[in-house]
């Protein structure tokens, strides 16, 4: 009866004996078409916030500290560690020390970078500091107001938003100019036929029905712009310039001609206009006043100049008196072809017969 539990108690001892002996499965030789899909985990490299100092080639690591996507790196070689990703050979930059930057590239390289050009700023506190290169005032605006270029400040200033049209003549289009390039100039950019830019010159009204563009090719002073009395749009200077149809260029001009309506000056300094050379001279006010001078008279009736002659220095010819005392004005005369008659007093009449030598 004592035999089995001798016998149970040695194949025990046996088979622990046996389990203690066995060696670890060698996965690289003694597998076959592993599948690890149903695994609840699997870490298949090492990782940690440090890449080690030593590698051998072939080897993955997961650096957790690296930017996100940027973690794997590969032992390319003994010692050198790799970081590997959708550009191996132009990894993310590290984000440390660049607050405030965006991520952009060069062309080659990505690279973090501040805002600049038209805005500055970090991008939840980016900033408009200009507008197509040309300054905004920080001054703060009024509510109603609205963003206007002020060409004597050089830079876009808030101003109260005029209602029902333009308060002042500086903000009306016609015949505006505006620098298109640094050697274009555009003038009148709103006229067209259904919105003509009219002038008038006495009792004749013009109409401009296109915008002009003036070219500039050379040299440094002031263009002027200014309209004619024959009803056209014209450029003045000493520069080399060049103009569509509907404008004319002249050369030689330093001044506003007196006979025209000036509208802008435009300065220029080795063939490019500059930034801040626009000057606004058009007027809707305007007044013309007639003088006496030797043998005229100058009155103004009805908001109208009246001109005259001085009788008294300039004899005028009248009808020929029928008698002596017809009323006349000194120095009065006239002729019927064989007399010639002078009032030499008034009322008096003296004549003389007409005859040739």
């Amino acid at each position: 009866m004592r035999k089995i539990p001798i016998l149970t108690a040695l194949w025990a001892a046996a088979a622990l004996a046996l389990l203690r002996g066995q060696t670890q499965v060698d996965l690289r030789t003694q597998s076959k078409s592993v599948d690890f899909s149903a695994a609840g985990v699997t870490k298949p490299m090492s990782a940690g916030t440090v890449l080690p100092a030593s590698c051998t080639a072939g080897q993955m690591y997961f650096l957790e500290s690296a930017p996100l996507g940027a973690n794997i790196y590969a032992c390319t070689s003994s010692n050198v560690w790799t970081a590997q990703g959708s550009s191996s050979s132009n990894p993310l930059p590290s984000a440390s020390g660049n607050g405030g930057d965006v991520l952009t590239t060069d062309g080659t390289n990505v690279l973090w970078a501040p805002l600049s050009g038209d805005v500055s700023g970090a991008p939840g506190t980016t900033k408009v500091a200009r507008i197509q290169g040309q300054p905004v005032s920080s001054t703060a605006p009024l509510a109603g107001q609205t963003l206007v270029w002020n060409g004597t400040a050089g830079q876009w200033q808030p101003q109260t938003a005029p209602s029902g049209g333009a308060l002042l003549s500086s903000q009306l289009m016609d015949f505006s100019v505006i620098e298109t390039n640094s050697t274009t100039l555009s003038v009148g950019s709103s006229c067209s036929a259904a919105t003509p830019c009219n002038f008038r010159f006495g009792a004749s009204t013009y109409s401009v029905t296109a915008p002009a563009s003036v070219s500039l090719t050379g040299g440094s002073g002031t263009a002027y712009v200014y309209l004619m009395s024959n009803g056209t749009l014209a450029v003045g200077s000493n520069l080399t310039l060049s103009c569509t149809a509907v404008c004319g260029v002249q050369s030689g001009i330093t001044a506003f001609p007196p006979t025209t309506i000036p509208l802008f000056t435009v300065t220029a300094t080795n063939g490019t206009w500059n930034a801040s050379g626009i000057t606004d001279y058009r007027a809707f006010l305007s007044a013309k006043t007639v003088g006496a001078g030797t043998g005229i008279l100058s009155v103004d009736s009805g908001g109208a100049a009246m001109v005259s002659v001085d009788g008294t220095l300039v004899p005028l010819k009248v009808s020929v008196p029928a008698t002596s005392t017809t009323a006349c004005a000194a120095n009065s005369w006239a002729t019927d072809g064989v007399y010639f008659y002078l009032c030499t007093a008034t009322n008096t009449w003296m004549r003389v017969a007409l005859s040739s030598w």
